[in-house]
C-alpha cells in the first residue's frame, strides 16, 4: 500500500510538473504590459513610429484576448493621429478606436477613446474636403510666391489710403465741432 501511495503521488507530480512549470514561466500580459508601453512610448518620443507599432502588434499577438492586448488598440490608435507621425492615418486610427470601444463600458480609455474617435473623424472630413491646414515645422521657410508678394504690397496700398481717408474724416469732424460749439454772432442768427 505505501508502494502504490508513493508511486501515485510521484506519478501526479510528474503529471503536473510540466503545467506548473508551464504556469510558472508562461509570459504573463499583466506583468509584460508595462515594459511594452514603455518601450512603444520611448520609441514614439524619438519619433520611431513604426517601432512602437511594431511593440503594441507583437504584444496583442502574444496575449490574444488579454485586457492590455485591448489597450494596444488605443495606443496605436493616438499613435496614428500624432502630426509628428509620418505614416499617420486617420482611418487606421478610426477602425482601432471602435474596435477599442467595441466590447462596452469596461474600456479604462473609453472616454478619451471617444473624443479621439471624433476628432479622426473631423480630420479625416477636413482633409478630404482640402480644408485641412498642413502644420510645418518651425525651422520650415516659406517663400511667398510672386503672386503673394503683389497682393500684399495692394493690401498695404489699399490700407494706408484707407488711414490716410480716415485722418481727413477725423480733422473734418474737429473743425465741425469747434464750428458748432463756437458761439454764433448776433447778426448771423438773425439770418438764418
Amino acid at each position: 500500500m505505501k508502494v502504490s501511495l508513493a508511486l501515485s503521488v510521484t506519478i501526479v507530480a510528474i503529471a503536473c510538473a510540466p503545467q506548473m512549470h508551464l504556469r510558472h514561466t508562461a509570459p504573463s500580459a499583466a506583468r509584460d504590459w508595462p515594459t511594452t508601453i514603455g518601450m512603444a512610448q520611448r520609441a514614439v518620443a524619438g519619433g520611431r513610429y513604426m517601432d512602437a507599432e511594431r511593440a503594441l502588434a507583437t504584444f496583442a499577438q502574444e496575449h490574444p484576448g488579454a485586457e492590455e492586448a485591448r489597450e494596444t488598440l488605443y495606443w496605436r490608435a493616438l499613435f496614428h493621429l500624432d502630426p509628428a507621425n509620418h505614416n499617420r492615418s486617420t482611418d487606421d486610427a478610426v477602425k482601432e478606436l471602435d474596435a477599442y470601444l467595441l466590447d462596452g463600458g469596461t474600456a479604462p480609455h473609453r472616454e478619451e477613446a471617444q473624443v479621439l474617435r471624433r476628432i479622426a473623424l473631423s480630420l479625416d472630413s477636413l482633409g478630404r474636403s482640402g480644408t485641412l491646414i498642413v502644420s510645418l515645422p518651425t525651422d520650415t521657410v516659406v517663400e511667398p510666391s510672386q503672386a503673394t508678394v503683389a497682393r500684399e504690397q495692394e493690401l498695404q496700398k489699399e490700407n494706408q489710403k484707407l488711414k490716410d481717408q480716415l485722418e481727413k474724416t477725423k480733422a473734418e469732424l474737429e473743425r465741425i465741432k469747434k464750428r458748432l460749439a463756437a458761439p454764433k454772432p448776433d447778426g448771423e442768427l438773425e439770418r438764418q
